[in-house]
């Protein structure tokens, strides 16, 4: 009975310790920052942005110099007219004005939309090249190594920035 138990006690322990090599986990760390930073296609993104951002700013100041001309126009004339009128146009530039703080706020979320929309794809192709490496080296989790995912310390874990450039042909 005692070699039966003692057998058993050893094929448990052997059974273990081949089991806790397959439960073996695989770490990697990447900074997803450098990574999208060194695609063309951020860099071509990144100035069709600009280039929207400016188009949006110079209708914005269009905007904006015509109603300062509107308001030096009625400088102009304010003292030649009635004080009914004088308050009608007042009323008129103030709405005016409301309208130009909404159309600048109206600007910088289409430029936030334009840039959600170029960077997207960008996004996912990354996303896709770092779900193939971790897929294709057996990694269990990769870390984002980047500003506002800091790994400190990682002692068994690969950098994986190698492997998703060459992924990416970068």
């Amino acid at each position: 009975m005692k070699g039966i138990f003692k057998i058993g006690i050893l094929m448990l322990t052997l059974a273990l310790f081949s089991t806790t090599e397959g439960l073996a986990q695989k770490f990697g760390h990447l900074n997803s920052g450098l990574v999208l930073s060194m695609m063309p296609e951020s860099k071509a993104a990144e100035a069709e942005l600009q280039a929207y951002r400016e188009q949006q700013e110079k209708i914005l100041q269009n905007k904006v110099t015509a109603f300062q001309a509107k308001i030096a126009d009625l400088q102009k004339r304010f003292p030649d007219l009635a004080p009914a009128q004088a308050k009608i146009e007042q009323e008129k530039l103030a709405a005016e004005e409301q309208e130009l703080y909404a159309a600048r706020a109206k600007g910088e979320e289409d430029v936030v939309k334009k840039r959600e929309a170029l960077l997207k794809p960008i996004y996912e192709k990354a996303d896709i090249a770092v779900q193939a490496v971790g897929k294709e080296n057996g990694f269990t989790m990769i870390f984002d190594s980047g500003a506002f995912n800091v790994v400190l310390f990682a002692e068994d874990a690969t950098d994986v920035l190698p492997l998703v450039k060459a992924k990416l042909g970068l």
